[in-house]
């Protein structure tokens, strides 16, 4: 989670270098600051959990996920599932409500990406899961270019493929 606020917090920060006045750094709002953060925050804690409820049944045989709290039994998989739903759809709707549509757009698409194409499509039928679900770590870097900007251009893209290549080698050291 904070990997992914902090690319989409550098990538707001780089686009004010390409927003309409170039000549004045980091000319951000303090609350488009805050709010990106708050729905970045929501959005990667939110598909997470709906993920641990997707692997609830094999995350106990896995050394480094059995501690979770649904194999370990601290929380229930219904809770997880109703959380991770809840604070998903929170995020969108603040995004909404805070930033603009583009940025609100890609902060759904990355919860899309890794709850669907990632988690429940290819996490267990393909050996390319890591590489091609690293594109929703890109949508963070994505949504951050977008909140300072309100569009997607090619410096955009550029950012979010810089994350996307750098996911599956840094998954893959683990």
């Amino acid at each position: 989670m904070v990997v992914l606020v902090i690319t989409a917090v550098t990538s707001m920060l780089a686009a004010t270098r390409f927003d309409n006045s170039p000549s004045i750094p980091w000319d951000i709002s303090g609350w488009k600051l805050l709010f990106l953060i708050i729905c970045g925050s929501l959005s990667s804690m939110g598909s997470s959990a709906i993920n641990m409820y997707y692997d609830k049944s094999i995350d106990h045989l896995m050394a480094r996920t059995s501690k979770r709290p649904i194999p370990t039994g601290r929380l229930r998989p219904n809770k997880v599932l109703i959380y991770g739903l809840i604070i998903s759809v929170l995020s969108v709707t603040i995004a909404w409500f805070t930033l603009n549509p583009m940025a609100t757009f890609m902060i759904a698409l990355g919860i899309f990406f890794y709850v669907v194409i990632y988690t429940l499509i290819l996490k267990r039928r393909s050996v390319w899961n890591v590489v091609i679900g690293g594109f929703a770590g890109s949508a963070a870097s994505m949504a951050g270019w977008a909140a300072t900007t309100g569009s997607m251009d090619l410096l955009g893209f550029l950012i979010g493929w810089i994350v996307f290549m750098w996911s599956p080698p840094h998954f893959w050291c683990l």
